[in-house]
């Protein structure tokens, strides 16, 4: 005789199905969140500039950020610091550089990762002008930023 609908071994073989799904969707997230973890163990670095438009003059202040780095992490104590400028109408071949060579004097039992950078820039000229930056580990490791915009525009 089979059961009939809504009879307690039909619903509880429900009730296991939809438990079983449960578990096997949190286990995929669980994966999932796992290896989104991993990602970031990698160094990143964000550029942002303040302010990203302005009339001429505009002084604009770089910020660069550092993540997914240990506090501790010797290789990124004062590591060396280059900040690359376009101007407007020029390409990255034609970009200024400026370098800040690595000045870690400390023993690595003492060393603590620098994760902000900073640097103040006054645009004259009207344009689109593109800034990055790249950050170098004492152990050779770089970490670049995506370039970030500042607009300069004619006062009329």
């Amino acid at each position: 005789m089979a059961p009939r609908a809504g009879s307690a071994p039909t619903l509880h073989r429900r009730k296991a199905v939809r438990a079983f799904s449960f578990l096997a969707l949190a286990g995929f997230a669980i994966l999932a969140v796992t290896a989104g973890e991993e990602k970031h163990d990698k160094p990143r670095l964000k550029l942002i500039a303040e302010p990203a438009v302005g009339f001429t003059p505009v002084t604009t202040v770089l910020t660069g950020q550092l993540s997914g780095v240990r506090p501790d992490d010797a290789a990124f104590c004062h590591p060396a610091v280059t900040w690359v400028r376009v101007n407007p109408g020029l390409t990255e071949d034609d970009a200024t550089r400026y370098r800040e060579d690595a000045a870690c004097r400390h023993p690595p039992s003492e060393a603590v990762a620098v994760t902000s950078f900073t640097k103040t820039l006054t645009l004259q000229q009207p344009g689109s002008y593109l800034f990055k930056l790249v950050v170098e580990g004492r152990d050779g490791q770089h970490v670049e930023s995506a370039y970030t915009r500042v607009q300069v525009l004619r006062v009329q």
